[in-house]
């Protein structure tokens, strides 16, 4: 398991979200920006559609040096 906030995932607030995978931080990113932050959510969107693996590159890094809880 482990835990990043919302601002180390590209996010804007101090959220702390958890998982054991990194599909499972994608899917909890997304659920709490689409909840609450649509604006971040919208420019996720748009980046998306120009690179869909943008955010992946510069996220999954972090990810992996995250530390395992």
């Amino acid at each position: 398991m482990k835990t990043m906030t919302c601002k180390e995932l590209g996010g804007k607030c101090d959220q702390k979200l958890s998982a054991e995978s990194w599909d499972e931080m994608v899917k909890a990113m997304t659920k709490h920006v689409v909840d609450r932050h649509p604006d971040v959510a919208n420019e996720m969107e748009e980046m998306h559609k120009q690179d869909p693996h943008k955010w992946s590159k510069e996220t999954k890094p972090k990810w992996d040096a995250a530390p395992e809880l």
